[in-house]
C-alpha cells in the first residue's frame, strides 16, 4: 500500500471517529422530563379538561419514539422539549378548568344558602336590598 493510500485510509478513519464523537447523545434526561410531564398531566385529568393539548403531547411522543428508533437524537430531544411544554400546558389548563368549576359550585352553594336564609322566617335575617 502506498503512502498516499495509507494517508487516505487514515484520514477516513479519523473522519469516521470524529463523526462518531460528534453525534448527539441520547437525550435521556429530557425524555424523562417529558414523560414525567405527561404523567402529571394525565393525573390532573388533562385528557378530559385539555384534550387538544394532550393530543398534541401524545402525537409528539409517538414522533419522538420514532426519532429514537431512527437514532435521530437531536430531533428526539426537540420533540421531548415540546412534549414537556405541551403536557405542562395541558396540566395547568386542566387544573384551571377544575378550579373554575369548583368556584362556580361554591358560588351556587352560596346562592342556595342565601335563598334558604331569606325564605326562613325563623332566622330573623333581614338583608339590605343590595345583598339580594
Amino acid at each position: 500500500m502506498s503512502s498516499r493510500a495509507r494517508l487516505a485510509v487514515c484520514g477516513l478513519a479519523v473522519a469516521a471517529a470524529l463523526s462518531a464523537c460528534a453525534s448527539a447523545p441520547l437525550p435521556e434526561q429530557q425524555i424523562s422530563l417529558s414523560k414525567d410531564a405527561v404523567n402529571r398531566a394525565v393525573s390532573a385529568e388533562a385528557t378530559q379538561y385539555a384534550p387538544l393539548e394532550m393530543k398534541a403531547a401524545q402525537d409528539k411522543m409517538f414522533q419522538m419514539e420514532r426519532a429514537l428508533g431512527e437514532k435521530n437524537y437531536p430531533q428526539a430531544k426537540l420533540l421531548a422539549e415540546q412534549i414537556e411544554a405541551d403536557a405542562n400546558l395541558a396540566e395547568r389548563k386542566s387544573r384551571a378548568v377544575k378550579w373554575q368549576k369548583q368556584l362556580a359550585d361554591a358560588r351556587n352553594g352560596i346562592q342556595v344558602l342565601k335563598q334558604e336564609m331569606l325564605q326562613d322566617p325563623v332566622t330573623g335575617f333581614n338583608p339590605p336590598a343590595s345583598a339580594q
